[in-house]
């Protein structure tokens, strides 16, 4: 575990960025939005009210009409009326009694006709004359008044000449009991009665008008308040999407819009940009250490120091727990790149005060510069990925080289078959001999894995190692080499041969809780002894789960499994892992042992180990000795062991077997030779 804390969201940050590399939408416009649709919804509502108000007022003229109609029926025609005069027509001396009646009492106040009818509908008498004798016009409002009910009916009729609208009332006429004896129907104006409506209904109107204005006009203010505050959480969840909440700085989705935006300007133009991502160093014992919240300070600390020294053009980003970005637009050459860096690391070089502890802090720096290694987001942050990891073993701030790239296309492609590889026998295992100095015999070999791939030919280890290393994958090879190694060793032992051979172990290896009993296994099956095998690891291998590594390296020890650090001088912490872990041979690396010759420092940190490596009575071993001189130079330095393609390049087994057989203590003779 590499991460000191997840990656979150919130706190601003004062530093002067590029602008934002897409426009963020704003809050909607809350207030010219409600002020329309509540004008809208209040005018519906309002003419919904208006509208039943209205019909209500007319309701209203309209029953007081048919009452009167009804209390016309009853209080006045029915003492007035013969029976007679609701059975058939009148006569003509009745007809004159009867208008005088209606024209006396009834035609008044916007009355205009009255029409009397009998149980068939017909018309038994009319204030219209011409009307007596015929049906009903409206027969359905006639039967309703002979049933005993009001109605009424709303129609224009055509009086003088001119069409005029008129509402006719009916009502039951009952003479002699409680069944109706005829209708009547009172007919009037009905402009009068719209009119009555009209003044019942427009205080009513202005009154729901004014109140309706006042409810809208108040909403405004707290609709502003709302706006307001709604624009300010709007930007707040803006920024926390788009921002760091521990360091302030921007997130890794922020940093790649910026890097695109900055793209998007170089191809305008403008100069070209540098993107870097690095990561701290060992960070995870601070956090094992110290918790973390001592993590989390350093964090903050570090972006402080970061926003100090960059350009206020240039981007700066937590992309995730120790993982910063930094983007350099208007910048495109490397030795400016590394300037840049350079600028980081001195920002780390004074020390952080942590719970009055004092903590240093470095970081592994990875270098991509635009277009000279990508002129897209993804390629230039995974080339900067890249170099990082290449710092790591480096340990200073690396450019991209395609040289170093394991994740190319094509090498992808070849882990996607390496399963088939290993069930096909495509891989081939090599073995370099290491030479005793003082006897010159070759008592151990390194198993060295090579693929014979049908179509590429034979392909070295860091063709495809170093990707299989992050998959699941490794352990299958790590079995099939050890297997293959071991079956070796066997034959070599009935060739009467006496040599061990190494292999070396990968993170994923130790991580696994079988590894001892795999090894167990697979040397029993060759009949060999524990002391026959020597495992190796390197310092990476064991910082993926130093607690877990180091139980399973515990368990080999004890089964008498030999066990070798590799590379040792190129880690800050291989003198920690001496001591704790049960080691039995130190490697020291190449980069040392080949230079020794033209640089004293590096012969310095070989005499060194060689003298640490025996004072803690362990077997030093010399990797990549490639001249005679180099040979010499360690055996009159007391160096147990050498390796390099001087003494042999790595070799098929039965090629080895005949160097074996043929190999005489011939480097002792070299070594007598050269010092005489």
């Amino acid at each position: 575990m590499r991460r000191a804390s997840a990656k979150g969201r919130s706190a601003p940050s004062n530093v002067s960025f590029l602008p934002e590399a897409k426009t963020q939408p704003k809050p909607p416009r809350l207030v010219l939005r409600f002020a329309v649709y509540t004008a809208l919804g209040l005018a519906i509502a309002a003419a919904g009210i208006l509208v039943f108000v209205r019909q209500h007022a007319i309701a209203q003229a309209e029953r007081a009409v048919t009452f009167h109609t009804s209390f016309v029926a009853e209080s006045i025609l029915g003492g007035r009326l013969r029976p007679s005069d609701l059975q058939r027509p009148v006569s003509k001396a009745r007809r004159a009694q009867l208008d005088a009646l209606f024209q006396r009492q009834v035609l008044v106040a916007g009355a205009l006709r009255v029409q009397l009818y009998a149980p068939d509908g017909r018309i038994t008498y009319s204030s219209d004359h011409s009307q007596i004798g015929s049906l009903a016009r409206h027969p359905s409002a006639v039967r309703s008044a002979l049933a005993g009910e009001q109605a009424h009916r709303v129609s224009p009729i055509s009086l003088a000449g001119s069409e005029i609208k008129m509402m006719g009332a009916y009502a039951p006429v009952r003479l002699d009991g409680a069944t109706p004896n005829g209708a009547f129907e009172l007919d009037q104006d009905y402009a009068p009665i719209a009119s009555a409506a009209r003044r019942a209904f427009l205080p009513v109107a202005g009154v729901l008008e004014i109140l309706l204005l006042g409810l809208y006009g108040s909403l405004f203010p707290l609709l502003r308040r709302v706006t307001r505050r709604l624009r300010s959480h709007v930007s707040e969840i803006e920024h926390q999407a788009l921002h760091d909440s521990l360091t302030g700085l921007p997130n890794r989705d922020l940093f790649r819009e910026r890097v695109a935006a900055a793209l998007d300007e170089t191809q305008s133009g403008i100069d070209g940009l540098i993107v870097m991502i690095f990561d701290l160093d060992h960070f995870k014992e601070i956090n094992d250490t110290l918790g973390h919240q001592s993590g989390d300070h350093v964090l903050r600390l570090l972006a402080q120091r970061l926003r100090a020294v960059m350009r206020d053009s240039d981007t700066v980003a937590r992309l995730g727990g120790d993982e910063f970005g930094v983007l350099a637009p208007g910048t495109a050459d490397s030795d400016t790149a590394l300037q840049l860096a350079a600028r980081v690391q001195r920002s780390m070089e004074r020390p952080f005060v942590v719970s009055g502890l004092t903590l240093e802090v470095e970081a592994s720096i990875g270098i991509a510069v635009s277009p000279e290694h990508g002129d897209d987001v993804e390629t230039l942050l995974r080339h900067a990925d890249v170099a990082m990891y290449l710092s790591k073993e480096t340990h200073h701030p690396e450019l991209y080289d395609r040289e170093h790239d394991h994740y190319s296309p094509d090498r992808l492609a070849l882990v996607g078959e390496l399963r088939r590889a290993i069930d096909e026998h495509e891989l081939v295992v090599y073995y370099q001999p290491r030479v005793e100095l003082s006897t010159g015999a070759a008592r151990s070999v390194e198993a060295l894995v090579r693929w014979n791939h049908p179509e590429r030919g034979l392909l070295g280890s860091g063709a495809f190692l170093p990707l299989a290393q992050h998959t699941g994958v490794v352990r299958l090879i790590t079995r099939y080499v050890l297997e293959a190694a071991l079956a070796q060793c066997r034959a070599w032992r009935e060739l009467g041969l006496d040599v061990n051979v190494g292999v070396n172990l990968f993170s994923r290896d130790l991580l696994d809780g079988g590894l001892p009993d795999e090894v167990g296994r697979l040397l029993a099956a060759n009949g060999l002894e524990p002391r026959r095998l020597e495992l190796e690891i390197t310092e990476d291998t064991i910082l993926a789960d130093p607690a877990r590594t180091a139980a399973i390296l515990e368990q080999l020890g004890e089964r008498g499994v030999a066990l070798a650090i590799d590379d040792f001088g190129t880690g800050y912490s291989s003198l920690n892992y001496l001591k704790r872990l049960p080691v039995d041979v130190l490697k020291i690396d190449r980069s040392f042992v080949s230079r020794m010759e033209v640089d004293e420092d590096d012969a310095i940190i070989v005499r060194s180990t060689i003298e640490l490596g025996h004072n803690l009575g362990l077997l030093v071993v010399a990797e990549g000795v490639e001249n005679q001189e180099t040979l010499v130079r360690l055996a009159e330095l007391g160096c147990d062991t050498a390796q390099g393609y001087h003494l042999s390049r790595p070799v098929p087994a039965d090629e080895l077997t005949a160097w074996l057989l043929a190999r005489a203590p011939r480097v002792v003779r070299m070594v007598e030779a050269e010092a005489r």
